[in-house]
């Protein structure tokens, strides 16, 4: 168990910590002593031992014994070893071009268009590009057809997501974007699809259910769509730190 989880917020002093450190220690053993035995083998009074389980929000030192005896027998820790590494290198020259954009334009806005799961992905990115600085809009299926057209001029790039590469409304929005010279961004899984044709960059991710329409089956596109995007919006908040150099 993490002490820092149990004090979080409390002030203990070192005295208190030490015994806290001993009944995290020692929960099995302790378990049905008196707290009398207790307090004696740590050189220490009952009352304290009550007294630090009430400062850290218990009725007493049997309601704190019986936490942490099951934080202990539920916590079973299984470390999910997965190794996915992107291939920078292959990258490099999109992303260069990409950032290159973004510095030219940091003015206007990133817009980022997606539908189904891929707007759960869209809803991400957008929000990890605003914690970092980045002017972005999300517009969904569900948004009015006009906010892109409406604000076509403060648009720098339009980054779309699809799996499959042949969603109709993305199909639309990218096309529409061509008509007015902006970038386009895709993510989209593989195969030859409309989208590639469309796009002005592509991100290929390998999808290994590219019939599954509905996401029904196991896959591991979203998962390593994501990393990608990390990645990405690392590589724009570079761009943000070489300009602030004197």
């Amino acid at each position: 168990m993490d002490l820092n989880v149990l004090i979080k917020g409390k002030k203990l002093t070192d005295n208190e910590l030490q015994i806290l450190d001993y009944l995290l220690a020692n929960t099995a053993a302790i378990d049905g002593l008196p707290l009398r035995e207790i307090a004696k083998a740590i050189y220490t009074s009952p009352a304290t031992i009550v007294r630090l389980a009430q400062k850290l929000g218990f009725s007493g030192y049997l309601e704190l014994l019986y936490f942490l005896k099951n934080r202990l027998k539920n916590q079973t820790i299984t470390e999910a070893a997965i190794d996915y590494q992107i291939d920078t290198a292959s990258i490099a020259d999109t992303i260069d071009a990409i950032k290159e954009i973004y510095g030219r334009n940091k003015d206007k806005f990133i817009t980022i268009y997606a539908t189904g799961f891929s707007g759960i992905v869209a809803e991400y990115l957008h929000k990890k590009m605003l914690v970092n600085g980045i002017k972005t809009l999300l517009v969904s299926a569900s948004d009015s057809g006009g906010i892109i057209s409406n604000n076509i001029e403060n648009i720098s790039m339009l980054i779309t997501i699809s799996k499959s590469g042949e969603t109709q409304k993305v199909l639309e929005k990218m096309a529409l974007a061509n008509e007015h010279h902006i970038p386009t961004v895709l993510f989209c899984g593989n195969g030859d699809h409309r989208a590639n044709q469309l796009a002005t960059f592509s991100f290929e991710v390998t999808d290994e259910r590219p019939y599954d329409t509905q996401n029904i089956q196991y896959t591991s596109f979203f998962g390593k769509l994501l990393l990608l995007m990390e990645y990405i919006v690392d590589a724009f908040t570079h761009v943000e730190k070489e300009n602030q150099q004197p």
